[in-house]
């Protein structure tokens, strides 16, 4: 086989590899909206690296939340990406205390996700996406 056709499988199986992967995010995310609700309460904050890339670190706000489902009390993690509006670092005051419903899977109360696209302007990433590109903070 020529050096150029096996390098062009190589690129086709990534693309393909890369497409089942957020088919799968997509209906993850799809099933999660249908997940029963609590009430969120933003912990803390702070500025951190979720990723890195050809460009340099990609900084975002990231907010650490609790939730109760029972008697269980579980928690998590998400960043706001800048998209209707660029916040300043003040964003961070303005989140801590702020209530959120996160919807949580049934058969494991510790797996959540958050329904809302946008907070204040930026969209929310999180684990559980539909978005093809997503930074999720890590645990």
């Amino acid at each position: 086989m020529d050096g150029k056709l096996i390098f062009s499988f190589v690129l086709l199986g990534l693309a393909a590899a890369r497409v089942v992967q957020s088919v799968r995010w997509w209906i993850r995310a799809t099933k999660a909206k249908r997940w029963p609700t609590s009430e969120a309460t933003i912990e803390s904050g702070g500025v951190e690296v979720v990723a890195r890339n050809r460009h340099g670190k990609v900084e975002l706000p990231v907010f650490a939340f609790s939730y109760r489902v029972g008697t269980g009390y579980y928690g998590g993690r998400f960043a706001l990406l800048p998209y209707i509006t660029d916040p300043d670092e003040s964003i961070i005051g303005r989140m801590i205390g702020r209530k959120v419903q996160v919807r949580y899977d049934p058969k494991d109360a510790a797996v959540w996700f958050i329904p809302d696209e946008l907070i204040e302007g930026c969209k929310v990433e999180q684990k559980i996406s539909q978005n093809f590109v997503n930074y999720p903070p890590r645990d």
